[in-house]
């Protein structure tokens, strides 16, 4: 198996931290100024599943080095299937206007 980007498992834990930092900014700006809680946290979660996602198909070390192989087989087999129920209930419920 290969890293990420840096050539070295802790870069790749680094860029992902760096990176799920981002996404959960990226979230909290949509919150703040949407004022939709559930389209924030439905964001959050696509985004952290699309980064961990990354790491999963470049064949990142990261998972192996760290002890963290759960959660290479969570973000690839049950965490899109969790972000499509929640983009499935954020549809039904959260885009009504009241």
């Amino acid at each position: 198996m290969e890293a990420l980007f840096w050539g070295s498992s802790s870069m790749d834990l680094k860029l992902t931290i760096f990176l799920l930092g981002i996404a959960f900014v990226v979230s909290l700006f949509v919150f703040i100024f949407s004022r939709r809680k559930a389209f924030s946290f439905v964001l959050l979660s696509i985004l952290a599943n699309a980064i961990f996602f990354m790491g999963v198909i470049t064949g990142s070390d990261m998972f192996d080095f760290y002890n963290m192989v759960w959660l290479l087989y969570f973000s690839f087999f049950i965490w899109p299937i969790l972000n499509i129920l929640f983009i499935v209930y954020y549809a039904s419920t959260g885009s009504k206007k009241k």
